[in-house]
């Protein structure tokens, strides 16, 4: 982090703080080896004033005993140690410290003060946080159990149709046009005509995901058979459009594959409770999905057999 400040009013460590506090060390040390130098002074001014003593004590005998001697009278008189004032220096230093001292002891005071204000605003902070989270919570679950609601208003509508939804070929009243061909002819050598393969449905309910060409759009399923899916909605696609297919079954498999769209109910203004929808045909379907959905239906009671 830069000289530029803090982060949102913290005080955090700045480069120049960093600089400063690396000065001071410095400073530390050298005012430290500056005393340690005074007080080898002061050993070594000590000696200088107990010899200075010695000498014009001896000086002064000499002239008693008549011994003297003018130039070194003179010079034992005017003798004396230089004085260091090194006090006269440091003592404005002292006095700045001490208010740099007060000064950031205060800060530390008032800093304090803020974090305990910061701490409660804060906390109350955390409590309406907690508070509306849970509400949130709530509103959510709320419009699921709505939004689940209305998916199973609509599939019970649809399941109410029970066996009307077999084929388009086979559902009376229903306006739909066929696009398979019409079965050719037994042969005529068969004796007893093979019986044709049936398929259970069972009732589902789930989103199904279909895209076509230009178009994409979901709708719920009614339900489902191991050779396609009914799916309700009103966005009905026209008969023969290839579509990729997509919904999870209840047991949890995703099922994705394509399919084509083999009969379509519209709107019906005269059956209102009747949802509009499209039978899809599996294409492609893969070993793996087409064994999920035969094992889901062979987990469910069948609503009626398809031919």
């Amino acid at each position: 982090m830069g000289d530029g400040g803090s982060s949102r009013g913290f005080a955090l460590m700045t480069d120049h703080d960093v600089e400063l506090s690396r000065r001071e060390v410095e400073q530390a040390q050298e005012e430290a080896n500056l005393h340690a130098e005074l007080t080898r002074i002061m050993a070594a001014t000590l000696d200088y004033e107990r010899r200075v003593k010695h000498l014009k004590s001896a000086v002064a005998d000499a002239e008693v005993n008549g011994a003297h001697d003018g130039h070194l009278s003179e010079r034992a008189r005017t003798l004396a140690v230089p004085t260091l004032d090194a006090e006269g220096a440091f003592s404005p230093a002292r006095e700045l410290r001490v208010q740099a001292l007060a000064s950031r002891h205060q800060a530390i005071v008032e800093v304090r003060a803020r974090i305990t204000a910061f701490r409660a605003q804060i906390a109350q902070l955390g409590q309406t946080l907690t508070t509306d989270e849970k509400l949130v919570q709530r509103v959510v679950q709320q419009a699921k159990q709505a939004a689940a609601a209305r998916a199973q208003a609509a599939v019970a509508s649809e399941e109410s149709l029970g066996a009307t939804l077999i084929s388009a070929a086979t559902v009376p009243g229903l306006r739909h046009r066929a696009t398979t061909q019409p079965p050719a002819p037994a042969p005529a050598k068969a004796a007893v005509p093979a019986p044709k393969r049936q398929s259970p449905r069972v009732r589902m309910q789930a989103q199904v995901d279909l895209e076509s060409e230009d178009n994409f759009f979901n709708g719920f399923s009614a339900n489902i058979s191991d050779g396609g899916v009914f799916v309700a909605t009103v966005n009905v696609l026209p008969l023969g459009t290839n579509v990729d297919v997509g919904f999870t079954l209840p047991t949890g498999e995703r099922i994705e594959c394509k399919g084509v769209v083999r009969w379509v109910r519209e709107i019906d203004d005269r059956q209102p409770d009747v949802f509009p929808g499209i039978g899809v045909q599996f294409v492609d379907l893969e070993e793996r999905g087409a064994k999920a959905i035969e094992s889901f239906i062979q987990q469910r009671e069948p609503m009626f057999y398809v031919e």
